[in-house]
């Protein structure tokens, strides 16, 4: 094996990782090199355990806990070409938004006998309700009385809540690959677990609100059985999280700031 080039990959959520491309046998082949990551035995023990479920995702190698190649853990995983579903989905091209729902399904159809040899890395998975007591958490020990209030309105209008189901940990459409219009690989699973998965779903709108107003929400809620009408809870649920991350960190999250997402509660106490 040859090395031919070693480039460092664009940094977003977490340590930038290297892509190497390497040549053996007189064929060039492309790895992605994670270091150091916080979860990476995590993340590569939920990848090996996903070679067996029939979604494209990078294969990994060479787990290195102790650092002993390189100074620090590390390993590979194959690097997917393509090209992120975002850019398609703000764009408005219905086979992406189609893709991006079909892809998201067939995360959260994964089971936990699909993945018995990491299954003792996840809890029993949170639901909504786990996540509304985390966030109120804050709340208490800072208290606020328009927290109050939210809080026990969205205790008094929780709807039935799913059970958890699988997800990469990310569902960010830039986590989506394609190429030639397919799905060529889900990447980035450092936070794989099972969670509440309307919840999970409704990232990408939150944070980018081109992508709402398009029936996306409601299509994904049919296609997987959910009540579509428990989406408004869900949008307070969001709000009321980032509301929370926002006072902590003192920094706006995206386009959402700590005024935004009051005045966004208070809205929806009055309006629903």
């Amino acid at each position: 094996m040859r090395l031919v080039s070693a480039t460092p990959l664009t940094e977003s959520t977490r340590a930038a990782p290297w892509r190497l491309d390497v040549e053996m046998g007189g064929s060039a082949h492309a790895y992605v090199l994670w270091l150091d990551s916080r979860r990476m035995e995590h993340e590569y023990e939920v990848l090996r355990a996903m070679e067996a479920v029939p979604i494209p995702t990078p294969r990994a190698y060479g787990w290195d806990p102790e650092g002993e190649a390189l100074g620090v853990p590390s390993f590979f995983c194959d690097f997917v070409e393509g090209e992120s579903l975002l850019a398609y989905m703000l764009a408005g091209e219905t086979w992406a938004e189609e893709l991006y729902i079909k892809t998201v399904c067939a995360l959260q159809a994964v089971t936990w006998e699909q993945l018995a040899p990491v299954a003792h890395r996840f809890s029993q998975g949170e639901t909504a309700a786990d996540w509304l007591e985390m966030v109120y958490g804050h709340f208490q020990a800072n208290p606020n009385a328009l927290a109050d209030a939210v809080y026990e309105r969205l205790q008094e209008t929780m709807p039935p809540l799913p059970e958890p189901r699988f997800s990469n940990g990310d569902l960010w459409p830039d986590n989506l690959l394609v190429r030639d219009r397919r799905l060529a690989g889900v990447i980035d699973f450092e936070g794989a677990g099972f969670t509440d998965p309307i919840y999970e779903f409704l990232l990408p709108f939150f944070l980018r609100p081109a992508l709402r107003d398009r029936g996306l929400e409601k299509r994904y809620c049919q296609r997987m059985g959910f009540d579509a009408a428990s989406l408004p809870w869900y949008h307070a649920l969001e709000y009321f999280d980032t509301w929370a991350w926002t006072l902590r960190s003192g920094e706006s999250f995206e386009q959402h700031t700590e005024a935004s997402c009051r005045a966004a509660l208070e809205r929806w106490l009055v309006d629903g």
